[in-house]
């Protein structure tokens, strides 16, 4: 006997019991060990949802249940998929009764009565079949498990692919309109810059209007240098090669040096500029990289300050525990929701279709951004369109 077949689930189904005896004798002697005997037909649902047998031994003719039935029941109860051999044993040889036998569930079919022999090779090979079915079922299971692992890789590969592409399309469509834009914040100051010094050249001019080209050329040439640092800024960020230079540093010395620079422009746009927090003196020097610190402070300033008509922008620091938090406040334009995700983003500025008067390269908040992750930091906002903008930044100090 094939050795994986020792261990199938046998039972044994007749009325007779000298029958059974015989049966159970020749499977022990052919080394099955689970078998299960009835000879009582009325049973044998219950005995066959408890043992849940591999293969039957059934005899047709029985009082109460016939083999018959009991075929026809299990048709209902058992799936199409699922193979269950079934020998059938009767002293009717007929047939009619073998066809019969055949067409409602049996696999194979002896006559009463039987050659031990040919019992023994007939539950072998019906063993067999029930192994392959069995075996070919599991493959299925495991190839369906692995069509449909591989239908959510492919799923999740499109997915990605998709968000890829809108990705790629998105910035495409961000980088040419912000090489549009800095083509703008180039030219528009070299005009200026080209064009005031050439009617400086007229002799006849008086000393007024030469103090008024002379004060539009160094404005222009301002405007035109931070448009430059700021390109030679984020292209540093973007290759990699910007460092961290930590030195000790006056904190409220940065605050008032950003307030003493921007306090002539809000003067002139007709709004209020407030620091209103600063450091204990003894608090105030700190281990941090100056340049970026500063930068920092300047770029969220500014923007407050380009995005604000009227009102008030407001700044200042603290510590919070073992962090740095800097704060800008202002009652500006304010900031969609729907723009929030994306506005650190390179080049989002230039994206904004209302620009008539809000000059610039765009990449100032896109540096803060980069310079706080640089300093381990985190940098968030809170903004509604139409009520300014809180942008709140949180640097971890060095021990």
């Amino acid at each position: 006997m094939n050795i994986r077949f020792k261990n199938a689930k046998i039972l044994v189904v007749d009325d007779r019991k000298e029958n059974i005896v015989v049966l159970n004798g020749l499977l022990q002697m052919q080394g099955y060990t689970n078998i299960e005997t009835l000879s009582d037909s009325r049973l044998f649902f219950d005995m066959f949802k408890s043992f849940k047998p591999d293969l039957i031994l059934l005899d047709l003719m029985m009082p109460y249940v016939s083999g018959f039935e009991i075929m026809k029941t299990l048709q209902d109860l058992i799936p199409d998929t699922i193979y269950l051999p079934i020998l059938v044993l009767t002293a009717d040889i007929s047939e009619e009764t073998k066809q019969r036998a055949l067409a409602e569930g049996a696999k194979d079919f002896l006559a009463k009565p039987f050659d031990l022999i040919e019992v023994s090779l007939r539950i072998e090979n019906l063993l067999f079949t029930r192994f392959l079915y069995l075996q070919l079922q599991n493959q299925n299971q495991i190839l369906d498990e692995k069509v449909k692992e591989r239908t959510l890789q492919l799923e999740k590969i499109n997915e990605d692919l998709i968000i890829s592409k809108e990705k790629a399309e998105e910035s495409n469509r961000l980088k040419s309109a912000f090489l549009a834009n800095i083509n703008h914040e180039i030219r528009t100051p070299m005009n200026g810059i080209m064009g005031f010094a050439g009617l400086l050249k007229d002799v006849e001019l008086s000393i007024e209007n030469q103090q008024k080209y002379i004060n539009i050329i160094n404005k222009s040439s301002v405007r035109l240098l931070h448009t430059i640092e700021d390109i030679i800024k984020i292209s540093r960020i973007e290759a990699g090669v910007e460092k961290k230079f930590i030195t000790e540093v006056n904190v409220n010395e940065q605050l008032k040096d950003i307030y003493e620079f921007f306090r002539l422009e809000t003067n002139k746009k007709g709004i209020k500029l407030s620091l209103t927090k600063t450091l204990l003196e003894q608090d105030a020097i700190i281990e941090i990289d100056q340049a970026k610190i500063y930068s920092i402070l300047s770029n969220l300033v500014k923007n407050a300050i380009k995005f604000t008509e009227k009102g008030s922008v407001e700044f200042g620091c603290y510590v919070n525990g073992k962090n740095l938090k800097i704060f800008v406040k202002d009652t500006g334009i304010g900031i969609p929701l729907d723009r929030h995700p994306y506005i650190f983003d390179r080049f989002v500025q230039a994206d904004i279709e209302d620009k008539a008067v809000h000059e610039g390269s765009g990449l100032g908040l896109a540096i803060a951004k980069s310079y706080v992750d640089m300093l381990g930091g985190q940098i968030g906002l809170e903004s509604k369109e139409g009520f300014g903008s809180f942008f709140s930044v949180t640097i971890p100090l060095q021990q």
